[in-house]
């Protein structure tokens, strides 16, 4: 059993996609608009503050009694291409040298606040923090090493929220998150009977959020935000041909704290920044428990940064309406290991977007242009071939979401 090919698929195939590492910060169509700046302020006051920071919803204008819902989905159009510089294949040297590793994919969310009184708020939301999927064709020179891999989460995140007074609130919050990963690579003669190796693992984790928001002034708010680390327990298989094996793994996905300021003037416009820092070292080692061979091995992944920038400008000639405009750098916690599994690097945002609100109704629709920067250098090698070459590409991402008051 090829040892790399366990420890890293299991948890992060996707990082070749969205986020730096297989993080999803899509989270709201009217925040992608400005690259994600402004979501810990919830500068566009809608429900998607129950991810990003509730303690924001205070904010936002509800009314006693009041709800806002808001639903959206993310297409994700990669393009990522793998170019050989000299790999080394044994078993079938005349395999494609070239390859293409990200397939398109959606990524749905769901945000809902309501306001119970003066003081008190409650929020929910349902998203994908984690995952995506990356997928080569089964004839190319990394076969060995890794052909789909593909991770999914899900979490369920009720909040809630007591505004202090006029100028504070706070926040607090249980995440409940599932986790589905799957990966399958080809495995040379003599090895396990060869053929086409499946590995899946599935597990649950809890996990928290707190933050607050503080209104320094009219039209101005900062924020912090905290969401945990959430360890899972996944429980799989894996298969070969006849053979099949039960395993176990545990893993962390990280913790975040993100700083935000907003800020509104000239009546018609509005600036805002966020960063965040994220934990990726967390993610120092992962273990396999199971099948013919136990697997341990050290990942070393490295704490980042993102930080982003976005605009507002709310014109006077079309009333209820946002126009909006960012950029973001995202940074790889790739430290020294980069993997067909994972040929992440650091990662610039452009992004545009539009609001508009009618009475009850608003719609949003984002579109950003992440370009991947950096070295994508790789050099992959085990006992059964050898991987040297570079990575290149981009992102797409389009994203619509609705909301509703009542």
């Amino acid at each position: 059993m090829k040892k790399q090919t366990i420890t890293i698929a299991i948890l992060a195939a996707a990082g070749s996609l969205l986020a730096a590492g297989y993080q999803i910060q899509e989270q709201g169509a009217s925040n992608i608009g400005t690259a994600m700046a402004g979501s810990v302020t919830n500068a566009n006051n809608d429900a998607s503050a129950a991810y990003w920071n509730p303690s924001a919803i205070a904010f936002s204008g509800l009314e006693e009694g009041e709800t806002i819902i808001d639903a959206g989905l993310s297409f994700v159009m990669p393009t990522l291409d793998f170019h050989d510089t000299g790999s080394q294949d044994p078993f079938h040297p005349e395999g494609s040298k070239s390859a293409s590793a990200a397939p398109m994919s959606e990524v749905p969310n769901m945000y809902a606040a309501h306001r119970f009184n003066e003081s008190m708020y409650a929020t929910f939301s349902f998203s994908a923090p984690y995952g995506l999927e990356s997928d080569y064709d089964e004839n190319w020179v990394g076969r060995y090493q890794g052909i789909n891999s593909y991770v999914m989460t899900m979490d369920l995140n009720p909040s809630f929220v007591y505004q202090v007074n006029d100028w504070l609130s706070i926040g607090c919050g249980l995440s409940a998150q599932y986790i589905y990963a799957s990966l399958s690579n080809m495995l040379p003669p003599g090895v396990l009977g060869g053929g086409k190796l499946d590995i899946s693992g599935y597990g649950w984790g809890i996990g928290g959020n707190a933050g607050f928001t503080i209104k320094y002034a009219e039209g101005g708010k900062f924020a912090f935000a905290w969401r945990s680390a959430v360890g899972q327990d996944l429980d799989g298989t894996m298969r070969t041909g006849s053979l099949s094996y039960d395993i176990s793994t545990s893993i962390t996905n990280p913790d975040t704290f993100t700083f935000g300021i907003y800020q509104k003037f000239l009546k018609n416009f509005a600036v805002m920044a966020d960063y965040t820092l994220t934990r990726w070292s967390v993610f120092d080692k992962l273990e396999i428990n199971g099948g013919p061979i136990p697997i341990k091995e050290n990942e070393n992944w490295k704490d980042t940064s993102r930080v982003s920038l976005g605009f507002h400008y709310y014109p006077d000639f079309l009333e209820g309406a946002t126009f909006r405009i960012g950029a973001a750098f995202d940074e790889t916690p790739v430290s020294e290991l980069r993997t067909v599994r994972i040929p992440c690097c650091d990662r610039v945002w452009l992004s545009t977007g539009l609001g508009f609100k009618y009475k009850f109704v608003e719609f949003d629709v984002g579109y950003t242009y992440i370009f991947l920067i950096g070295d994508g250098k790789i050099d992959s090698a085990d006992y059964v071939n050898r991987v040297t070459g570079y990575y290149d590409g981009h992102i797409q991402v389009v994203s619509i979401q609705a909301s509703i008051k009542f």
